[in-house]
């Protein structure tokens, strides 16, 4: 199957070698690109914890701040992915680690000292508001934008061919935002009937939510939402792609 990965590089080219040897096609067209913020990094230095809730906000960290000083620190974070990342920046404790920004706030909730002054560490966008859901419990959380994910206008033009004479089989989609801008691009190049039929490999419910304009027929969405499970939804080669029922959600 030739598959369109709409992650940001470089996240798109290593999930198309993961995508090759399960014998499928990469058509790579990130729908965001990264852009490091300028931020004062004065919180950091005081903060009683630090929060991740993805790898680009520790990348965008690391290009601006040493974080030599801070590698005592408590982190806690969403996926295993950040958690190595964030071992190899040299932070030794890592309080906490979820599948996702919801479930990491009932860890923090659970483990986080009383009174510590908690940043998190995050992008312009955020799919679940995870300083909210801390206030609730009565835990203060102060915000630092390092980073901003820019959305794409158009798709190129090799890719919106590639639509019309049908030689795209799946798309992949790991955030609700990708799948808004996902949508977006297809109304714009008139290609929602086109769209319609594709299959839909989605990280989380969450994502697929968004796909409710195209009114799409194939929607699959990971039983966890982990890489690994996403790549299970996929069809081997030759199989037929629509998958078994209770993988998919329509």
């Amino acid at each position: 199957m030739r598959v369109l990965v709409t992650r940001p590089e470089p996240d798109a080219g290593a999930l198309a070698v993961e995508l090759q040897k399960l014998g499928h096609e990469a058509v790579i067209q990130p729908l965001m690109e990264f852009h490091v913020l300028d931020f004062d990094p004065a919180p950091l230095k005081t903060a009683g914890g630090l929060i991740f809730t993805s790898r680009n906000g520790l990348r965008a960290l690391l290009e601006r701040f040493d974080p030599a000083g801070i590698a005592g620190c408590p982190v806690f974070c969403v996926g295993a992915g950040t958690e190595s990342a964030l071992r190899r920046a040299g932070f030794q404790t890592v309080a906490a680690v979820a599948d996702t920004a919801e479930r990491l706030a009932g860890e923090i909730a659970l483990r986080a000292a009383k009174g510590a002054s908690l940043v998190h560490v995050t992008g312009e966008h955020r799919a679940f508001d995870l300083v909210r859901a801390l206030a609730l419990d009565g835990i203060p959380v102060a915000t630092l934008r390092v980073y901003e994910m820019r959305a794409r206008s158009a798709f190129e033009s090799a890719l919106v061919e590639a639509f019309e004479a049908g030689s795209i089989g799946g798309v992949i989609l790991m955030s609700p935002r990708t799948a808004e801008i996902f949508v977006t691009l297809c109304e714009r190049h008139g290609l929602f009937e086109r769209a319609k039929s594709l299959g839909y490999f989605c990280l989380a419910k969450s994502v697929s939510n968004r796909l409710k304009p195209l009114d799409p027929v194939h929607v699959h969405v990971a039983r966890k939402p982990e890489r690994a499970a996403l790549l299970k939804l996929l069809p081997t080669p030759g199989q037929d792609p629509v998958r078994q029922d209770a993988d998919r959600n329509s």
